[in-house]
C-alpha cells in the first residue's frame, strides 16, 4: 500500500500550475462577469465601480450599433472567410498531393512555400498588405494604374466596396496554410487501396474525389470548420490594424465593438457584457466541436 506521502505527492506537484491557472485564467474570468454587471471607467479604481444590474445587457441588446457589428462578426469575418479557406485549402491540399509536382521534384519546394505566410505574425502581415494597398504608392495600385486598369489609386481599406474584400484577403492569406497542413494529413491517412480499387472499376476522378475523398475527408472538414470558426470570430487584430472598424463603422466587429466600449467610450462594464456574450456564442460552437472530435474518437476506438 503507498504511503501517505506518496499519496499526496500528485497533488503537491499540481498545486503550483493550478494556482498559476487559477490567477492568469479563473480570476480573471471571473472579475469580467463582475465587471458586466457594474460601471467602471479604466480611470476609476475598481472600488468606486457603480452596480448596474443588466443594464449593460440591455444597452448592447439595443444599440444597433451592435446588431451591425454581430453581422460582420457573423458572415463577413467569420463565414466568408472560413468557407473561402475550406474550399481553398482542400483545392491546395489536393495540388500538393498531386503526382505532377512529385514528378518534377517541387511538392516539397512547394509546401514549404505555402507555409511562409503562416510564419509572420498577424500584426507583421496586416502591415504588409496595408502597404501593398495603399492608394498612392501600394504594389497593387501601381500595377492597376500602370495596366490601366484603373485611373488611379484604388483606396482599398478606406471605402465600402472594397474594406471587407480586402480583409478577407488578408485574413485568407495568413490563416490558409493551417487548413491546407490539416486537409493534407486527411488525405494522408486515405487508405490507397479505395483508389485503386476505383481504378479498377474504371472509376475517373470526379468519381473518386466525390465518393471516396469527400467521405474520407468529412469529419476532418467538421473540425476545420468548427477550429477556424473559433479561431475567427473573436479575432481582433485583423480589422482592427487594417481599417480600425472604419470606413466610419461599416468593418466594426465585435471584438473592435468591445475595445471601442471599453477604451475609447472608457465603459468597461459594457465592455465586459460584450466579452460575455461574445464568450457565451463560442461556447456553443466549442461544445459542438467537442462532442464532434469525442464521437470521432469513440468510433476510431
Amino acid at each position: 500500500m503507498a504511503s501517505r506521502s506518496a499519496r499526496r505527492q500528485p497533488y503537491a506537484l499540481t498545486t503550483p500550475a493550478l494556482i498559476v491557472i487559477g490567477v492568469l485564467f479563473v480570476f480573471p474570468s471571473v472579475y469580467n462577469v463582475v465587471l458586466a454587471f457594474q460601471k467602471l471607467s479604466p480611470y476609476d479604481a475598481p472600488g468606486d465601480a457603480e452596480w448596474v444590474g443588466f443594464d449593460n445587457f440591455k444597452a448592447i441588446f439595443s444599440d444597433p450599433q451592435i446588431g451591425s457589428a454581430t453581422l460582420n462578426t457573423a458572415f463577413w469575418l467569420t463565414a466568408l472567410t472560413v468557407a473561402i479557406r475550406l474550399v481553398l485549402g482542400l483545392a491546395l491540399a489536393l495540388l500538393l498531393q498531386s503526382r505532377v509536382l512529385q514528378r518534377w521534384h517541387l511538392r516539397g519546394l512547394c509546401r514549404t512555400l505555402v507555409l511562409v505566410p503562416w510564419m509572420l505574425p498577424p500584426v507583421v502581415a496586416v502591415a504588409c498588405w496595408k502597404s501593398i494597398f495603399d492608394a498612392n504608392t501600394g504594389v497593387l495600385n501601381q500595377f492597376l494604374v500602370s495596366t490601366h486598369l484603373v485611373s488611379k489609386g484604388v483606396p482599398f481599406l478606406a471605402q465600402t466596396s472594397t474594406a471587407w474584400w480586402s480583409v478577407i484577403a488578408i485574413i485568407v492569406w495568413r490563416e490558409l496554410p493551417f487548413v491546407v497542413v490539416v486537409m493534407m494529413a486527411g488525405l494522408q491517412s486515405i487508405p490507397k487501396e479505395q483508389y485503386e480499387a476505383a481504378a479498377i472499376d474504371s472509376a475517373g476522378r470526379w468519381k473518386s474525389f466525390l465518393h471516396i475523398t469527400l467521405p474520407n475527408m468529412r469529419p476532418v472538414i467538421v473540425v476545420v470548420v468548427l477550429m477556424t470558426v473559433i479561431q475567427t470570430f473573436n479575432n481582433f487584430v485583423y480589422v482592427w490594424l487594417s481599417t480600425g472598424g472604419g470606413p466610419g463603422t461599416y468593418t466594426q466587429v465585435l471584438a473592435t465593438q468591445l475595445y471601442s466600449a471599453a477604451f475609447v467610450a472608457n465603459d468597461l462594464g459594457q465592455g465586459a457584457a460584450i466579452g460575455i456574450v461574445m464568450t457565451a456564442t463560442m461556447a456553443v460552437f466549442a461544445l459542438v466541436y467537442l462532442r464532434v472530435t469525442s464521437d470521432r474518437e469513440g468510433r476510431s476506438a
